[in-house]
């Protein structure tokens, strides 16, 4: 069975789910796999993260097998999301292929989505008898709208490519998967030019907003960390350098 491959290389991180014989559907050991990972690279000043498979399929979910395991108290591909939300630095999900069930919350969790035009999503949930978790529901809301994640997740509604685009699913596509790695490229190029320190603090002010969760003093202190660190004065240096050299 292979496991989902991880690596960290001119600080990008990247998790690449290759189970191909099973669509890539994640069992609970990858799942472990992977927030053990995101627990060891979070406080790393990396780039970005990367999240994509191998094949014709980005992933098919949870691996049915294991849906009868467990009292399923917790929901682990929640669990993962989380982490991934709460990472210091950029997450994209680069999608190769078609992204069901559980896997949709996997993309909805990073920071932005990157696909090419076989890319589809359905959420057969019901069919199975299953209850989607909040989180999940959560991230489709913010992402779908009330009445269109009715119709994914009540009536398993499938998404395609144009359709996924118009909602606004996907922040970047091309019609190869070969043109989405050449986006992928401009992206990170991109973050390379970006002070981490202010995607950092604009990262964390985001989730606590998105859950209710604002303190002011701290929001104060975020916003100033940059004045009084000297960060913005660095900043303001690079970018009138980099203006002569045009």
């Amino acid at each position: 069975m292979n496991r989902p491959e991880f690596k960290v290389k001119n600080k990008i991180a990247t998790i690449t789910l290759r189970a191909e014989a099973r669509k890539n559907a994640v069992d609970r050991k990858d799942l472990d796999l992977i927030a053990k990972f995101l627990e060891k690279i979070k406080n790393e000043k990396l780039r970005c993260l990367i999240l994509s498979g191998k094949g014709d399929t980005f992933s098919s979910g949870m691996y049915l097998q294991e849906l009868n395991i467990g009292d399923w108290q917790e929901n682990p591909i929640s669990e993962v999301c989380d982490l991934i939300e709460k990472l210091p630095f950029i997450s994209i999900c680069l999608l190769n292929g078609g992204i069901y069930g559980g896997s949709v919350e996997l993309a909805l969790s990073c920071d932005f989505r990157i696909g090419c035009s076989s890319v589809k999503l359905k959420i057969p949930a019901t069919k199975f008898g299953i209850h989607y978790g909040v989180k999940g529901i959560r991230r489709c809301l913010e992402a779908f709208g009330l009445q269109l994640s009715r119709k994914i997740l009540f009536l398993g509604r499938s998404l395609d490519f144009k359709e996924l685009i118009d909602v606004g699913f996907l922040d970047y596509h091309a019609k190869d998967i070969d043109s989405t790695h050449i986006i992928l490229e401009r992206i990170i190029d991109e973050i390379s030019e970006l002070s981490l320190d202010a995607i950092w603090q604009m990262k964390a002010t985001l989730h606590d907003l998105r859950n209710n969760n604002i303190n002011h003093s701290r929001e104060k202190s975020r916003f100033s960390h940059s004045f009084k660190s000297g960060i913005v004065a660095k900043r303001l240096k690079f970018y009138r350098k980099s203006k002569k050299e045009e």
